[in-house]
């Protein structure tokens, strides 16, 4: 059987984190949709996703920065922590391509 687990999000920079082992980067992107009124709104979803390679995380750190316009593609991981009714549900997007689209 064929499956797909994979994401594609082409937005701007909001803020790049270094953590342990890992670096987050949230991306903005926009969505555009009618109201019960017909009015266009427009909103920003602000997508956080999780880079695990040191070399990219390395390259991130020095070349992107909040604003940056980017493309980035990856799977998406469930897990879960904790036990009993404190157990916790989590989901990150995993990357394993990341393009800046600066000059």
């Amino acid at each position: 059987m064929f499956t797909v687990n994979r994401f594609t999000v082409l937005g701007n920079v909001g803020s790049v984190t270094v953590l342990n082992g890992a670096t987050k980067v949230s991306i903005a992107t926009d969505r555009s949709f009618k109201d019960n009124s017909g009015k266009r709104q427009q909103r920003t979803d602000w997508v956080p996703v999780t880079i695990f390679n040191e070399k990219m995380a390395a390259w991130i750190a020095e070349n992107v920065s909040k604003g940056h316009k980017v493309y980035v593609e990856g799977r998406i991981s469930s897990g879960s922590y904790g036990e009993g009714d404190n157990r916790k549900f989590s989901t990150d997007l995993i990357v394993d391509k990341f393009n800046s689209l600066e000059d």
